[in-house]
């Protein structure tokens, strides 16, 4: 497998020419920039939450981690993550663990990391674990530009510890 059938066909009715980049087995898009020799700030990693009503993708530079209550700000509504087993049926045609960030391909909301914009190459999970999709920074804003966006991730040692606080 490459590029995820669904994936392809959305990148083709866009118009959004890509390169592949072909990279070791990876499990996480992290590993996957890494074995690229690819800064990881320039990897769109997907992390994907759900409201009470829908699932959507937070697109975010692979190095970080999501900040719920940014996300939640922007949203104006309560997000969560979303578990493993409710992924596959959002994404049929992508193996475990090798979401693209591009979730409106499978008809999906995005929210998206402000840090990517100042990228001028952006890689992303083409559906498997040995490809990156490669995108120029004016593709990657073309199809994200009008989703929701803003400082929605942080480095791991600078998200806050929430363990202590209760749920309302």
């Amino acid at each position: 497998m490459t590029v995820a059938a669904t994936l392809n066909t959305y990148l083709e009715q866009k118009s959004c020419p890509f390169d592949m980049v072909e990279h070791p087995f990876s499990t996480t898009a992290a590993d996957a920039g890494s074995f690229s020799s690819i800064p990881l700030k320039q990897v769109a990693k997907a992390v994907v939450l759900h409201d009470q009503d829908h699932y959507l993708v937070a697109a975010i530079p692979a190095m970080n981690k999501l900040m719920l209550p940014q996300v939640e700000s922007i949203l104006g509504c309560h997000t969560e993550l979303a578990h493993e087993g409710e992924l596959n049926p959002l994404f049929q045609d992508c193996e475990k663990g090798a979401i693209p960030a591009i979730g409106q391909a499978y008809g999906l909301n995005v929210i998206w990391d402000d840090a990517l914009k100042d990228e001028d190459d952006i890689y992303l999970e083409a559906g498997d674990h040995r490809h990156l999709i490669h995108l120029k920074r004016k593709q990657f804003m073309s199809l994200m530009g009008h989703n929701p966006h803003g400082e929605i991730s942080c480095a791991p040692d600078e998200l806050y510890d929430l363990s202590h606080v209760r749920p309302l």
